[in-house]
């Protein structure tokens, strides 16, 4: 039964040399018996300490208990898992008389949790950030706001603008997004079915989730304020979003947000948390520039940034 297993299997001197295995073994390691019987177990794991895990398992099958460790080996023309048991195999007095050595191969087991793992560090990672980013539009929502209905208001939308960017980064795995998606989707809750009242044109271009999120939110202030006190306060207004791409080696991303048709606008008297945003977010984060302008015909808004840094997967 031990011969036909598909572990691998050693019986071990107590010593912890090796006395016999097993077909599998055999296949595993690719070298002949001759090569193995008579050499140190223990020895035959590759790094340092799981020579030592090794040899605590020994120790442990000698006082008549039972060793685990799990362990890399590459074997089979690559680097694989093992869940390694060691017990002792019983003599006459009912002492260890040999050793039992099983290894079973639980790469892919491995391999799964390791992926477990990272996507839970990922996780944490956005969770955090999101949390930070959430906060940070609390405080500057208070700041800015001049009633505490207001303040609610204006912190939901952003909640909502923020949470529709999720969504559309979900759809792209969380690792990257279409720019008209991005734009479209935060102009959605601005825009009612009268056509043209909103057009998005530009190349297929896709962002890592920092710049996704960064820019919903610039977008949700700018239709924000566009529907509030702009051109789609007007029957008659139109706002379109045109992006392009300059350069070929380090291609940089022209951004540009036209107002047309509202009532006269003028800058506004102080700046406020949309203004903050846009004229931050992009410099800081992304090394890019951006210029807000209030001419009477439309507010204009236009930013540029390298494409590299816009599709920087970290969020």
């Amino acid at each position: 039964m031990l011969a036909a297993s598909r572990d691998t299997i050693q019986v071990l001197a107590l010593d912890g040399t090796v006395q016999w295995l097993s077909e599998g073994d055999r296949a595993a390691l690719e070298t002949p018996d001759g090569a193995v019987i008579g050499t140190a177990w223990a020895a035959s794991w590759p790094e340092p300490g799981d020579r030592t895990a090794a040899e605590v398992a020994l120790a442990a099958a000698r006082a008549g208990r039972t060793g685990r460790f799990r362990a890399p080996s590459g074997r089979r023309g690559g680097l694989r898992w093992w869940d390694v048991v060691v017990s002792p195999i019983q003599g006459p007095d009912g002492g260890p008389e040999r050793l039992l050595a099983v290894a079973r191969d639980v790469t892919d087991a491995h391999r799964a949790e390791e992926q477990q793992a990272l996507l839970m560090q990922e996780m944490a990672h956005r969770v955090k950030n999101t949390l930070a980013l959430v906060q940070a539009i609390a405080a500057q929502t208070l700041r800015s706001a001049s009633s505490l209905d207001g303040a609610m208001a204006s912190f939901n939308g952003r909640l909502m603008a923020l949470s529709d960017a999720h969504d559309v980064l979900i759809r792209g795995a969380w690792a990257a997004a279409d720019l008209a998606a991005v734009v479209e989707g935060a102009m959605a809750p601005h825009v009612d079915a009268v056509a043209g009242r909103f057009t998005a044109a530009g190349p297929a271009v896709s962002l890592g989730p920092r710049s996704v999120l960064t820019l919903s939110l610039m977008l949700h202030e700018l239709a924000t304020n566009a529907a509030k006190y702009g051109a789609l306060s007007s029957p008659a207004g139109r706002v379109a979003v045109a992006w392009e791409l300059a350069g070929t080696d380090d291609p940089v991303l022209h951004l540009r947000w036209q107002e047309t048709g509202g009532p006269a606008v003028a800058p506004p008297a102080r700046e406020g948390f949309g203004s903050r945003l846009i004229a931050r977010s992009l410099v800081h984060s992304f090394g890019g520039s951006v210029s807000l302008s209030f001419p009477p015909e439309g507010v204009v808004m236009e930013l540029e940034a390298p494409l590299a840094a816009m599709q920087d997967g970290t969020a």
